[in-house]
């Protein structure tokens, strides 16, 4: 478990906080750390109520200052979900924000369809997840790893992993649409020289070249999914 000063915690995704409508008015941030991207967002849009759901306490106590209301708690569990439902008191989320939570959760299925009951109608749902097909996992494999490490595609505490399409197809389990995906792309000139080797490869399998990169590429997806 990263320590609780950690930009694990503390650091703002500006992929998500640029997503958020800023016509929000009751947000859920499940896994919001110490607040960091509730602060940014109410700075743009302060009249917002914003609840946030944090697993560690002494994390969950820093959020404290940047929420309207924050729960301690396991978002999988049932006296979580209910101590939830006595906050919000009957109010419906217009926004569900999940950055970086999902590949830590045994069944995020449930949990989307859990939270989807919770949501107006067209409410929307924006998460970051790890990129299972990156270029930097296969090149590992190509080699026989698979070596777990504190942070990043491979953190010890990921228990799911997904590609773009298992995610969506993850949403789509759950009952949501997805409008969108952006992909997250870091170390340019290492992921450039790593599609040189790789790219070819697209048509000796009979793989799309231009989905390939896209999928090489992508080291997390922000994805935007809305509920019908």
């Amino acid at each position: 478990m990263p320590n609780a000063n950690d930009t694990y915690y503390t650091g703002v995704n500006p992929d998500i906080l640029n997503l958020i409508p800023n016509t929000a008015a009751v947000i859920l941030e499940i896994g919001c750390g110490a607040g960091a991207l509730a602060k940014a967002y109410r700075e743009r849009n302060p009249s917002a109520h914003y609840i946030g759901v944090e697993i560690v306490e002494e994390v969950a106590n820093q959020a404290a200052a940047h929420m309207n209301d924050t729960l301690l708690g396991d978002i999988t569990t049932k006296e979580t979900l209910e101590a939830l439902d006595k906050i919000r008191c009957g109010k419906l989320f217009d926004t569900l924000i999940l950055g970086d939570v999902l590949e830590h959760l045994y069944d995020p299925w449930s949990v989307l369809t859990e939270l989807r009951s919770r949501m107006a109608k067209d409410g929307l749902c924006i998460i970051c997840i790890p990129n299972v097909a990156h270029w930097s996992i296969l090149l590992q494999q190509l080699r026989g790893r698979w070596d777990y490490t504190d942070a990043g595609l491979l953190d010890k505490t990921h228990i799911r992993f997904f590609t773009l399409e298992t995610a969506v197809d993850l949403f789509k389990k759950a009952g949501w649409h997805v409008l969108d995906a952006k992909a997250r792309i870091f170390w340019p000139e290492k992921t450039n020289a790593a599609l040189k080797t790789l790219l070819p490869l697209a048509n000796q399998y009979g793989i799309d070249e231009k989905k390939m990169r896209r999928d090489l590429s992508a080291f997390q997806w922000v994805i935007r999914a809305v509920n019908t």
